[in-house]
């Protein structure tokens, strides 16, 4: 590879012989019938849309995976609200109620992206759960939140998105051309068609009769079941935060943020009454429980926020009485401790084989299976005081998620 840019007139080359290789497709195109050319135009404006889509998906995730650089102590994982002014940049407040998904147009200026067009000229629209939109957060956002929108083929098959639950957080609409009953105005000034707002031009560009705000999960469908239907790009939890694996602070990330939990609730189990309010099953040898929330851990508010998107991941195990009878093997150190009490982090669930562990349901996230492996699942289920994993979380292989269980020794 030269170590020198190359010279402009490089690209002017390019260009060139990329229109010419459209020109000589479209010439060859026109040595066959009617039908056969318009199956290839049709083809050639599916193209623009589909590379359209991939623009706006990558976008988002880059937006999603540096979110804290630009909003320092929210954390890392979210996506912007939809464009509903036709304005191209996010709207200043919230889309929707908490939890709410939402839709509108695509905020390309917020992305730093030009005003995409698919294959017909129209700009592209998008939908995000309320589980990862930045306005209103929601109180968790990790590894397993969840999507809200249930993905078809055109033909009506679910596609499973990346995720927990197999839906997708965020899509991403080519909107094609209009459809009989679909109005749709000219710019008018501004850079997209259609008028100032999405809710009033919402069923004029997608095709599925869908809401401005969602409740619940939705039902999403590419291609519709009408020639130039809307075609879609979809992204999944887990494209997020395997975007995430990559980046070269995340472990260290994940690592601090074990670390403060830990602190915080090192300084807190000394209280009896702590101890008795927020753990309250008993089994065994151990009193367990999910980690209390940042404020009962009394960490500042600025703080709070970052802590509590991770509780659903952490259980607490503490002994019973004052011992310190709880053994934890470090599997990165190779020490044996004895401890009063023990964090564990689980790390990102098994997704695949005969161990693969699912988060979706509420008795699948009260099951300590479905998030430590080995033993530990089994010892925390039936009290026995003996935990092993590692002492600091680490990010091995980029394209693979990090699954082994973090343990901490408290008190």
């Amino acid at each position: 590879m030269s170590a020198h840019p190359s010279p402009p007139r490089a690209h002017g080359g390019q260009a060139l012989l990329a229109a010419l290789v459209l020109l000589l497709v479209l010439g060859a195109g026109a040595l066959l019938g009617a039908g056969e050319l318009r199956t290839r135009a049709t083809m050639l404006t599916h193209a623009r849309s589909v590379i359209a889509l991939a623009q706006a998906r990558a976008a988002l995730i880059g937006y999603a995976i540096s979110y804290e650089e630009s909003h320092p102590g929210e954390g890392y994982g979210f996506l912007p609200c939809p464009d509903s002014g036709n304005t191209g940049s996010t709207p200043i407040g919230a889309c929707g109620a908490r939890g709410q998904g939402a839709i509108g147009r695509l905020p390309w200026r917020t992305l730093g992206l030009p005003d995409l067009r698919d294959g017909w000229g129209e700009c592209l629209w998008y939908a995000v759960a309320g589980s990862v939109k930045h306005n209103p957060k929601a109180l968790m956002l990790n590894w397993d939140s969840p999507g809200q929108f249930v993905v078809h083929g055109a033909d009506g098959h679910r596609i499973a998105a990346a995720g927990p639950d197999g839906r997708a957080v965020a899509i991403v609409f080519a909107p094609g051309p209009a459809l009989p009953g679909q109005v749709r105005a000219p710019a008018s000034g501004r850079t997209c068609p259609g008028g100032d707002s999405a809710v009033a031009d919402l069923a004029h560009y997608l095709d599925g009769d869908y809401p401005a705000t969602v409740d619940g999960t939705l039902d999403v469908f590419s291609g519709g079941n009408l020639p130039g239907a809307d075609l879609i790009a979809w992204i999944g939890i887990d494209d997020i935060f395997d975007a995430l694996r990559r980046r070269a602070d995340h472990a260290a990330r994940i690592d601090a943020l074990i670390s403060d939990i830990a602190s915080a609730l090192d300084a807190r189990l000394a209280e009896p009454d702590f101890t008795h309010r927020h753990f309250d099953t008993e089994v065994g040898a151990l009193r367990s429980g999910v980690l209390p929330n940042a404020a009962d851990l009394g960490l500042p508010a600025a703080e709070r926020a970052r802590i509590d998107h991770w509780r659903d991941q952490i259980r607490v195990a503490i002994c019973t009485d004052s011992d310190a009878c709880i053994e934890i093997t470090s599997s990165d150190t190779a020490t044996t401790r004895h401890c009063r009490a023990a964090l564990l982090f689980a790390g990102e669930r098994i997704r695949h084989g005969a161990g693969r562990q699912l988060r979706a349901t509420a008795a699948q996230r009260a099951d300590p299976a479905q998030y430590f492996e080995g033993t530990n699942a089994l010892h925390l289920k039936a009290g026995v005081p003996r935990f092993e994993g590692a002492e600091r979380f680490a990010a091995h292989e980029h394209g693979q998620p990090a699954v082994q269980d973090i343990v901490r020794c408290l008190s």
